[in-house]
C-alpha cells in the first residue's frame, strides 16, 4: 500500500507529508493527505480478564478493542483467575495468543496468588514467555520479600512493575509516596534490578522518581491517559462509575504528571484498561475502559511530537524488550467523534469520557503485513 501526503510520526517528530510504502496485503494506494502514520503504539498495563472474568473481556475481544485504539501490542496484567504465577498457565495464554490479531504479551505474577508471601519461580517464567513480573492490583509485600522478588527478577533478566500503594494506609497521596519510597530503597540495594512504577498519579510520588533518576536508577515509570487528563472532580458526578485505582487526584496532581512526562522523568503512557459489566461498576468496581480513548485523551494534551513517540511507541517497548516489528496505524488527528461506551469493541464499557467530544481517531491498524482493522471515518 503506498500512502500519499501522510506525515510519519518518529523520534524527532512529525515529518513533512511524504510518500511511504507499507507492507499490507490487499489494501488499496491512498492519499492520505492530513492524516498521521504512526508505528503501532504499545500498552504496558491492561487487563484482559481471561481467565476467570470472561464476561467482561476475553484475549479476542480485548485484542479487536486495542486494535480499534491504535494499539499493536498490549501487555496484559497476572491478576486473573487463576492468577497466572506457574509457567504452565502462562504457556497456555501465549499459545492461545498467537492467534490474536495484534501482539500480546503476558506479565506473571511476583508472588504466588498475588499475596505478597511466597515468590513465584521467576526464571522458569521468562522462560514460559513473560515479559515482566507485577502483582498488580495489590501491594502486599513486605520489604525483604520485595528485595528477594527484584533479585529473582534481575537474575531472570526481568523487570518489575510495581503497584505503588500500601494498601494498610488506603487509596491517599501518602500511600502511593510511601510504596514508591520502599521500592525506591529496595531497588537501590539490588544490583542490577529494574524497576517500573505503575500508573503515578501523584506530584509527591513525581518527585520522589525524579530523585531517583538523578542517583540514576533503574527506574521507570508511567502514568495514565485519565490521570493525565481528569481530576477528582470531573467524575464527581459518576458516583461509583469515576471509581478507579489509584484514584483521580487534584489539578496540582495533574499537572506535576504532564510536566514529568514532558521532562522524560515519566517515561511512557499505559491505559491500565480495566473493564468491567455494568452491574460490578454499579457497585463500586475500580477501573476505566482504555483503549479506545487513549489516543485522542492523549493527543488532546498538546505534547510535543517527540514526546508523544516516546511515550507511546518507544519507551514502551525498550521496558519490556521488544521491537517495533512491521506494526502501525494510521491516525485522523482532525476526527472529532462523541464518547459512546456502547460501541466499543470491548466488553467493558465503563469509561469517565463518555458523552464528551474528542478529537483525534484511528483509520486503520496495520499487523504483519495484515489490515487488522479499518474505519469507515465519519466525522461528529
Amino acid at each position: 500500500m503506498q500512502l500519499q501526503n501522510v506525515r510519519v510520526l518518529g523520534p524527532a517528530g512529525l515529518s513533512p507529508p511524504t510518500s511511504v510504502a507499507i507492507n499490507a496485503a490487499g489494501a488499496a494506494d491512498r492519499d492520505a493527505s492530513g492524516l498521521i502514520l504512526s508505528p503501532g503504539w504499545l500498552d504496558l498495563h491492561a487487563h484482559l480478564r481471561d481467565p476467570g472474568f470472561l464476561h467482561k473481556e476475553t484475549l479476542q475481544t480485548g485484542a479487536t478493542s486495542a486494535a480499534f485504539g491504535g494499539f499493536t501490542h498490549i501487555v496484559a496484567m497476572a491478576n486473573t483467575d487463576p492468577v497466572i504465577d506457574r509457567p504452565e498457565l502462562l504457556r497456555e495464554l501465549v499459545a492461545r495468543a498467537a492467534a490474536l490479531p495484534i501482539g500480546v504479551s503476558f506479565v506473571a505474577a511476583v508472588t504466588m496468588g498475588l499475596e505478597g508471601r511466597s515468590l513465584t519461580d521467576a526464571a522458569a517464567l521468562r522462560r514460559a514467555g513473560a515479559v515482566a513480573l507485577s502483582d498488580d492490583g495489590r501491594h502486599l509485600m513486605d520489604q525483604a520479600t520485595l528485595r528477594r522478588a527484584l533479585t529473582a527478577a534481575a537474575e531472570a533478566g526481568l523487570p518489575v512493575l510495581i503497584h505503588a500503594q500500601i494498601e494498610r494506609l488506603g487509596k491517599g497521596p501518602e500511600s502511593e509516596a510511601a510504596a514508591v519510597t520502599q521500592a525506591l530503597e529496595a531497588v537501590e540495594s539490588v544490583p542490577g534490578a529494574r524497576l517500573h512504577i505503575q500508573h503515578v498519579s501523584t506530584h509527591a510520588a513525581v518527585e520522589l522518581i525524579r530523585t531517583a533518576k538523578r542517583h540514576r536508577l533503574l527506574v521507570t515509570a508511567e502514568a495514565t491517559p485519565h490521570h493525565l487528563a481528569l481530576t477528582a472532580q470531573d467524575v464527581t458526578a459518576l458516583g461509583p462509575y469515576g471509581a478507579v485505582n489509584p484514584p483521580l487526584r487534584s489539578a496540582d496532581d495533574r499537572d506535576a504528571l504532564r510536566l514529568a512526562l514532558a521532562e522524560g522523568v515519566i517515561d511512557a503512557i499505559a491505559t491500565d484498561h480495566a473493564p468491567h459489566d455494568v452491574g460490578a461498576k454499579a457497585a463500586g468496581a475500580n477501573g476505566f475502559h482504555g483503549f479506545e480513548t487513549a489516543l485522542p485523551v492523549v493527543m488532546g494534551l498538546g505534547l510535543d511530537e517527540r514526546v508523544l513517540y516516546r511515550a507511546c511507541v518507544e519507551r514502551p517497548r525498550e521496558i519490556i524488550g521488544q521491537s517495533i516489528d512491521d506494526e502501525w496505524i494510521l491516525i485522523d488527528p482532525a476526527a472529532e467523534w462523541i464518547v459512546d461506551g456502547s460501541s466499543f469493541k470491548s466488553r467493558g464499557k465503563n469509561t469517565p469520557f463518555a458523552g464528551r467530544r474528542l478529537r483525534g481517531r484511528i483509520v486503520m491498524t496495520l499487523c504483519h503485513g495484515q489490515v487488522v482493522m479499518e474505519r469507515v471515518m465519519q466525522h461528529a
